[in-house]
């Protein structure tokens, strides 16, 4: 799938394989515009992959810590490319949108300082791109950014397409981290015997600082469990409200139950119930 960017350049999204990189494939291509559409005839494919995906650094204020991350061009063809920092904050599904760096209130784009601008990688060719990140001394609590490597290749006068891939970075202050948070709203679906069950909720972040909340729903009768799952970690940015969502496919039989949601991150377990009813079958 084809995204575009605020430069309006045509852009590959970023795969995560399993292994310790982060990898990207860009299509290159011959992109006639015509209005608002674009054509895109793939002429050749070119592959990038970065090490670390994501960084945590813990620093007091007006530390200087320095980071690497290696970049690998594991394609035929050798690629120009361009490093940069953007700020991103959570959109409502829990995706991450990016945002030109100093915008955000959690920023520490504007903190880190790349050892390069551009650079270029032949065929098979790797490179370890060194940073620094400097605290400010009044600062506190948690920020965050991404560190872009992108590509432009031109592949006829006036035209080009592009891709980038990142490293996203999470910075701590040493001494002065909160992970706190509290569920909240948390509602059943429940109506007939054999009918999917909904439970919703949300993960509130109170801290002061990036939280990965990993939920467990689990839905109990008599004090027995019944049906229980996990899915995927709520991720928040302090201040942020994210949501949970898990439903139960498996029929349950009328009576009288209760949802349980359990959050952990860090060493801290967060709990909360709701009671609910399932109806029996209605006969016409």
């Amino acid at each position: 799938m084809k995204i575009r960017n605020p430069k309006s350049k045509i852009l590959n999204k970023s795969k995560i394989l399993n292994s310790k990189f982060n990898h990207w494939s860009l299509v290159i291509g011959i992109c006639l515009v015509i209005g608002a559409w674009s054509l895109v005839i793939p002429a050749y494919a070119l592959s990038i992959n970065i090490d670390p995906s994501n960084i945590r650094i813990v620093q007091k204020p007006g530390e200087t810590k320095s980071g690497s991350i290696i970049v690998q061009n594991s394609s035929s063809a050798g690629i120009k490319l361009k490093t940069y920092t953007e700020d991103w904050v959570y959109a409502p599904d829990g995706s991450k949108s990016f945002i030109k760096p100093g915008s955000s209130v959690y920023s520490c784009s504007n903190w880190i300082v790349l050892d390069t601008a551009t650079f270029e990688l032949a065929p098979n060719e790797g490179k370890k791109i060194s940073f620094k990140i400097t605290e400010p001394k009044n600062s506190s609590g948690g920020h965050v950014s991404v560190v872009f490597f992108e590509s432009t290749v031109d592949v006829r006068e006036g035209i080009a397409v592009a891709g980038r891939i990142g490293t996203i970075i999470y910075q701590d202050t040493e001494g002065d981290i909160k992970r706190a948070g509290e569920i909240k709203d948390l509602s059943v679906l429940a109506s007939e015997e054999g009918t999917p069950v909904s439970v919703k909720f949300y993960f509130q972040n109170n801290g002061n600082t990036h939280i990965s909340a990993r939920p467990k729903i689990s839905i109990t009768k008599d004090n027995k469990t019944v049906a229980e799952t996990e899915i995927k970690p709520i991720n928040t940015l302090p201040a942020d409200k994210g949501a949970g969502l898990a439903t139960f496919t498996a029929p349950l039989k009328e009576g009288s139950y209760k949802a349980q949601v359990e959050l952990k991150f860090d060493d801290k377990t967060l709990k909360s119930q709701a009671d609910f009813t399932i109806k029996k079958t209605s006969t016409k």
